[in-house]
């Protein structure tokens, strides 16, 4: 592995990192500085929707005000990179609470795609998969894969 490719990989476990610090503190329009213009990102997995970046920005300003208080807490980030290209596969342990202060938690994978524009990464595509479950209440739309 050579200093550049190093230096890849720091960058890109940056940017899922500032994902999930982005989403935790509500600041969607931080995923201008994330994603690329034209990427496109699928929750349906856990009950969201796909959609391309202005949509599911204008999605999770109202669809996670249910939930007064999640983290995404990432971590075994594999990554294939091949030039200003990579792919990835990002754990996410999501525990969340809701506004009758049940808590549930969500266990998935993003399956991810990158670029390099201008010496930047971003994320091109997001998909999520779902993993497993646990508590989740019934008028919630998690669909944990079997």
């Amino acid at each position: 592995m050579d200093i550049t490719e190093i230096s890849d990989r720091m960058e890109i476990e940056k940017l899922v990192t500032d994902y999930a610090t982005a989403v935790d503190t509500k600041n969607f329009q931080e995923f201008n500085n994330l994603f690329s213009k034209d990427a496109h990102i699928d929750y349906t997995a856990v009950g969201g929707i796909a959609g391309n970046l202005q949509e599911i920005i204008q999605y999770l300003e109202t669809a996670l005000d249910h939930f007064p208080n999640y983290q995404h807490l990432i971590s075994n980030i594999s990554l294939t990179i091949d030039g200003d290209f990579a792919s990835g596969k990002v754990m996410c342990f999501n525990p969340m609470q809701t506004k009758d202060d049940q808590v549930f938690f969500l266990g998935m994978w993003y399956q991810d795609t990158y670029k390099k524009i201008n010496d930047q990464w971003f994320i091109t595509s997001r998909v999520e998969e779902s993993s497993w479950s646990y508590n989740v209440p019934t008028y919630i739309n998690a669909k944990p894969e079997k």
